[in-house]
């Protein structure tokens, strides 16, 4: 079992449930709530909203402003978008948005602005939710997300109905996935010591590989201070729950529900038959190092981003995070999975001429 989740989501929202109490000085030693009870409860009503939107897409651009109109003039809300929003012809050009565009606040990476919001709304695709969940790098609001992209696996809202969706998650008890994230750093061998060079949570996964080199990779592999393995390969991913369906999947390894506490370690064409992924306790540290066997340096990567060369004097470090991304649920944590699953994955459906049987039971 993991440590406990930073129960505060945002500035006015946190975690009920049954046993819990919303009293934020009353914290359990260990988090045992099931996840089928834990539900979204406001301290008070949200007010600042943050739109999160992939951008220089026109059908999610369209969308976004009849969003963004729809919560400032009938919900009263303080919407904030990045500032690279603003900059799409779409919203620069269109005359009749100019009285909206000017009351959107600018979001800025802040620990100002992200005091400031209350709850974020994704439209797009897995990449949006991705970037949302970089831009809280502590506490993170909940967050309602609307598949508007290519995939949209983690994404379980239609568009066609978000206002009703919207305003059940502003005044209901709605339900909440909480997506483990891990904190990751790169630490640096300075005088015999390491320090943190840089430090990010990841709701994906970390890739340590070869990158643009031929040959194989030599990965030492600890586990709180013990020597698990060293990995000779292509690579290794390390993937939440969450991040079990993504590179980690294409990898070969076990899709796992996002409200399991563990991480995966999937490696990437093993030169061993036996190497086979593995799940071990939130609770532990990894840490994942050059080989001095290793004939060429690697490279580790973060959800796919801010890409590190590894060096003899560098060392991942990753546990995971007390602050988890909290996400709002459509069905429920269990049912919304299964229908990605089914959906955006295909899982287990298979066409039988004029009949189709998927995962979930349905014809």
């Amino acid at each position: 079992m993991g440590p406990p989740p930073n129960f505060q989501l945002g500035p006015k929202a946190c975690i009920r449930g049954e046993g819990y109490s919303t009293d934020s000085d009353k914290k359990p030693e260990i988090f045992s709530l099931d996840p089928c009870n834990q539900f979204l409860h406001w301290k008070e009503g949200p007010k600042d909203i943050l739109l999160i939107k992939k951008i220089n897409d026109r059908d999610v651009t369209k969308d976004s402003k009849e969003l963004t109109r729809w919560l400032i003039e009938e919900k009263s809300m303080n919407v904030f978008v990045e500032a690279a929003v603003l900059e799409e012809e779409q919203i620069k050009e269109d005359d009749e948005f100019v009285d909206i565009k000017s009351k959107l606040c600018v979001y800025e990476k802040s620990k100002c602005n992200q005091q400031q919001i209350d709850l974020i709304i994704c439209l797009g695709g897995d990449g949006t939710l991705l970037h949302a969940s970089s831009l809280f790098q502590e506490s993170c609001p909940p967050v309602i997300s609307f598949h508007l992209g290519t995939l949209g696996f983690l994404m379980p809202f239609s568009f066609t109905d978000f206002k009703t969706k919207i305003s059940q998650t502003l005044h209901e008890n709605i339900g909440l996935t909480l997506r483990a994230r891990l904190k990751s750093q790169v630490l640096v061998k300075e005088g015999g010591e390491n320090i943190v060079d840089a430090e990010q949570l990841i709701l994906n996964e970390v890739v340590v590989d070869r990158g643009p080199v031929a040959s194989l990779v030599y990965l030492d592999i600890h586990c709180n201070g013990q020597h698990l393995t060293t990995l000779i390969g292509d690579g290794l991913v390390i993937s939440t729950a969450t991040g079990s369906t993504a590179y980690a999947a294409a990898t070969g390894a076990s899709m796992v529900h996002p409200s399991v506490p563990g991480i995966i370690l999937t490696p990437i064409c093993p030169h061993s038959l036996s190497f086979r992924p593995i799940v071990v306790p939130a609770g532990i540290e990894l840490k994942v190092s050059l080989s001095p066997n290793s004939r060429r340096n690697a490279w580790a990567s973060f959800d796919g981003r801010n890409q590190v060369e590894l060096d003899s004097t560098k060392t991942i470090r990753i546990t995971t995070s007390v602050y988890p991304l909290p996400c709002i649920s459509h069905k429920d944590h269990l049912r919304d999975w299964f229908d990605s699953l089914a959906e955006c994955l295909q899982w287990n459906t298979r066409d039988f001429g004029e009949r189709k049987y998927s995962s979930n039971g349905d014809t």
